[in-house]
């Protein structure tokens, strides 16, 4: 993605959220189009949008809510804001209600053997607050997540998953190698990628069976 196409797809999802009606294409943004705010600041506007779209859950506002949470996150990685909103729109709402819980938590500092709102997560804590928010309870510790979790595939996977390698375990964003995860420690929950050494080797797994 191109710095013109970030902040065109900013300008898409700043848009949504507003409720403002999107005539242009993300890729071919004017000069004038272009938001005023820093595309750092998309850090704020995933968890915001996330919220929003939560609030919005069963009303006629969901949609248009749920793209601006899923262009936001698109821009911070780089990825294509469409896709990302494929792949949410079609979860189900357990996994909707999970995945959008998670990102509601971008910026909150990794905090070891903590799952505290607004405080602090670690790994484990987060999928187990995220989850627990579609009243689906699992464990928190991340091997026994995944031992409690149904088999998936990346082909077979929603968004809102589980995506675990040996001492780690976060939540796949139903697109390419994209998660959302408490890093560790000196770091935030973020938005990121499975890790390019660790791709062809993690577990898929469904927390709702």
């Amino acid at each position: 993605m191109t710095i013109r196409q970030k902040f065109g797809t900013f300008f898409v999802a700043a848009s949504l959220l507003a409720g403002v009606a999107v005539l242009t294409d993300v890729g071919s943004a004017s000069a004038a189009q272009l938001p005023t705010r820093s595309v750092a600041a998309t850090v704020d506007l995933i968890s915001v949008t996330s919220a929003s779209a939560l609030a919005a859950m069963g009303t006629s506002d969901f949609a248009v809510r749920l793209e601006a949470a899923a262009y936001a996150a698109a821009v911070q990685l780089e990825a294509d804001g469409a896709r990302v909103y494929q792949a949410w729109i079609s979860a189900d709402r357990a996994h909707q209600i999970a995945v959008l819980s998670a990102l509601t938590q971008i910026g909150v500092p990794y905090q070891r053997n903590a799952s505290k709102v607004g405080v602090g997560f670690d790994c484990s804590g987060l999928t187990a607050y995220a989850w627990s928010q579609a009243s689906v309870a699992i464990p928190h510790q991340s091997g026994a997540q995944i031992r409690s979790a149904s088999v998936r595939t990346r082909d077979t996977a929603q968004a809102g998953d589980l995506v675990y390698y040996p001492g780690h375990v976060s939540m796949w964003l139903g697109v390419d190698d994209l998660i959302v995860h408490a890093v560790g420690r000196g770091r935030d929950v973020e938005v990121g990628h499975i890790s390019g050494r660790r791709i062809n080797r993690v577990k898929f797994g469904d927390p709702t069976g």
